[in-house]
């Protein structure tokens, strides 16, 4: 036996009928549970028996008979698509042309089947294939009601375009893929009878399968809940998807409401009574779990409001490591904060500079020894390298002072403009996603205790009048009985306080707010780091190639004094054979050349790092937007904070048409309370609609 072990709220009184919610929970949800005989099946309060199943038949047809024990009323339900082979391909495939498929045949000879061996049948229902067999049958039966969720559709030219089938009524989930491309495709008109679109479920991709069926699996409590969030963080909790759950239905009669208005109802005691009662359990249940959702809503912003310090933070220190592993060299560790390595390297170099010119001036004392004098007597050369040093340190301190500029520039982006790329929205807030949807959310948490306020105060009302009316009808009894006339004795009626709620200026570009705030905050990024650090990083880049050549020219230098003092004339020859003069100063050049080298070798590096770092600067600026992203909001909770407000917004949408339908059947009486009645009702009815326009902003893109 499958049971609820709690019944759904039901404002209306208790009606045994088998009603358009119950056949879409069966068609939806319990057609795929491959129930048998004699199995019992819990809907809304309802109890079903299973009196014929047939399963697995050679056309792939899966249909079941339940009884409601109550009534006694036979539905069908036949079942959507579950068999690769018999279903999409023997069957869904076949419906898009005008030949009928062998399923749909064998529906109609099950009908005539549970007809003629079990009883009547009252009524029939599906969901998706199962859906167009409720259909195909349906068309050849106006007198069975017909009631699908999400169907596919006919053969062409199986529906009579000429009959309205006023028996049959298809629901169309909000996000269902099937019906919505059969929509785009104008081949819907191939469902026959009534299409009317229900807000269940939510626009989620891993929840594709549940919004055509209409629901997930059943929790311990009967319900159908789908988990936003996970346990213990803020805005955790569950939306309610069942597709029953969003067929709004009349407080009086639990008709449909879809379709327009239900049949006009007497304005008695019992009505208004009911009517209260509706308020009461359905229509105050309903927006106190759309109250709820909002109020997950509100934790989750709070919560990443709360966080703003360390979004911040978190920006911060990714640039800083981005832009160290950008250059892939140690040397510029810290680059975005003092820039010590790189400063440390420039003082090395400064100081294998000068060690180099200190030996270049032991190497000019041996060149300007006697024998080098007498060198330069013969050649009248100067070979002095002692000048080439003055252009090298010049590139150095060049170069300090853009290791400088590019410390600062960086400096400057991580503490003064990161923070700016949260400021923004409507009224220029620090945090301007999250700053807006507080704003946003508080007008809408005022407007919301106020409206439930006076429905509270409308049931007062509606409860004073039902009591109008019983004592009216009981002093009209006592006058008839004593023979005299009515008492004139009044009932005091509660009034409704007129409610007005507060606009809000907020979300005026609905929830494309983060995207908006993200391309503008990425948008200044690249800005900062193309002006601030590109150009110094590229100075930086040509000074050092500067620094190189000079190097070089000092190498050069060294080597061709040596060459002029030992091989460029007769005199070095002959002073070499009588003297260690050539040993001298072929050891002073090696000695004055090596720190040269090693500087080569130092500069190498730093120049690739800087390469690295210029060329890797455009990759840099890129892979930070989602950092941004996260900062301005995170992904995740921003598409939380959408799911509660389109899961509020579509049961405040509902309640909206539960009190176009009470003031409907109010407006046909014209007695003063009544009339007061019906006022305040449009009242009420007016500020769902405004309070749902103003949630509605969170959920739209």
């Amino acid at each position: 036996m499958v049971e609820k072990t709690e019944p759904k709220i039901n404002g209306h009184a208790k009606i045994d009928k088998t009603q358009d919610t119950d056949l879409v929970e069966l068609a939806g949800y319990h057609a795929y549970k491959k129930y048998k005989k004699p199995e019992v099946i819990a809907v809304n309060g309802k109890d079903f028996r299973v009196k014929n199943s047939k399963y697995d038949t050679d056309s792939g047809l899966d249909a079941l008979t339940v009884q409601n024990l109550e009534t006694g009323e036979l539905t069908i339900v036949f079942v959507g698509s579950q068999q690769l082979d018999k279903d999409w391909i023997g069957t869904n495939t076949k419906l898009l042309r005008d030949i009928p498929p062998a399923q749909l045949e064998d529906a109609k000879a099950y009908f005539k089947e549970v007809n003629e061996k079990i009883g009547p049948v009252t009524s029939i229902t599906g969901n998706s294939l199962g859906g167009a067999l409720t259909n195909a049958v349906a068309i050849d039966h106006p007198n069975v009601k017909a009631v699908t969720l999400n169907p596919a559709i006919l053969p062409e030219g199986m529906p009579d375009p000429d009959n309205d089938y006023s028996h049959i009524t298809n629901y169309f989930s909000k996000y269902d893929p099937l019906t919505k491309a059969e929509q785009a495709l104008q081949i819907d008109n191939r469902i026959p009878g009534g299409h009317y679109t229900i807000n269940n479920g939510l626009p989620l991709f891993s929840l594709l399968g549940s919004n055509h069926t209409g629901y997930v699996g059943m929790d311990k409590n009967g319900e159908f809940k789908v988990k936003i969030g996970n346990e213990g963080e803020p805005g955790h909790g569950f939306i309610h998807i069942g597709a029953d759950d969003h067929i709004v239905t009349s407080l009086w009669t639990g008709e449909p409401l879809h379709g327009g208005n239900a049949g006009e109802i007497k304005i008695n005691k019992k009505n208004m009574m009911l009517l209260a009662d509706g308020i009461k359990n359905n229509v105050q249940g309903r927006l106190d779990l759309a109250a709820g959702y909002i109020d997950n809503s509100v934790s989750i912003v709070k919560s990443e409001g709360a966080k703003f310090y360390q979004r911040i933070t978190e920006m911060q220190e990714v640039f800083e490591r981005m832009l160290e592993e950008a250059a892939g060299d140690p040397l510029f560790k810290g680059i975005a904060l003092t820039g010590y390595a790189l400063k440390s390297c420039i003082d090395f170099l400064i100081s294998m500079l000068d060690t180099a010119e200190e030996k270049c001036h032991f190497l000019n004392t041996i060149l300007n020894s006697k024998p080098a004098e007498l060198i330069e007597h013969i050649t009248s050369t100067d070979i002095s390298v002692e000048t080439l040093f003055a252009p090298p340190k010049k590139h150095l301190a060049d170069l300090n002072d853009s290791i400088d500029d590019l410390v600062s520039g960086a400096k400057n982006i991580i503490y003064e403009e990161i923070p700016k790329l949260l400021e923004g929205g409507k009224d220029a807030f620090v945090d301007a996603v999250v700053d807006e949807l507080e704003a946003h959310y508080e007008i809408i948490q005022a407007n919301k205790d106020k409206l439930i306020s006076q429905l509270t105060n409308y049931e007062s009302q509606i409860r004073g009048v039902a009591k109008a009316f019983d004592q009216k009808d009981t002093s009209l009894a006592d006058a008839i009985e004593t023979k005299t006339g009515p008492t004139s004795e009044m009932v005091t009626i509660p009034e409704t306080e007129i409610v007005t709620l507060e606009d809000s200026p907020y979300l005026e570009n609905r929830m494309k707010i983060r995207e908006m705030q993200v391309d503008i905050a990425y948008s200044s990024f690249n800005v900062f780091v193309t002006d601030r650090l590109a150009p110094v990083v590229l100075l930086a880049d040509g000074v050092l190639l500067l620094f190189e050549k000079a190097l070089e020219v000092i190498i050069g230098g060294i080597d061709a004094a040596l060459n002029i003092a030992l091989y460029g004339n007769p005199a070095g020859w002959i002073v070499s054979m009588f003297t260690d003069y050539d040993q001298k100063i072929k050891e002073a050049a090696r000695d004055a050349k090596q720190p040269v080298v090693e500087m080569e070798s130092t500069v190498e590096g730093f120049r690739k790092g800087l390469g690295r770092l210029a060329s890797n600067l455009p990759s840099v600026v890129h892979d930070f937007k989602p950092y941004i992203e996260t900062a301005v909001f995170e992904s995740g909770n921003f598409k939380n904070v959408r799911l509660y407000n389109v899961a509020a917004a579509a049961i405040f949408d509902e309640m909206e048409t539960v009190f176009d339908d009470i003031v409907y059947q109010l407006s046909n009486e014209k007695g003063s309370a009544i009339q007061s009645a019906r006022d305040v009702s449009k009242g009420v009815r007016n500020n769902i609609s405004m309070l749902n326009g103003q949630v509605e902003l969170g959920t739209l893109q």
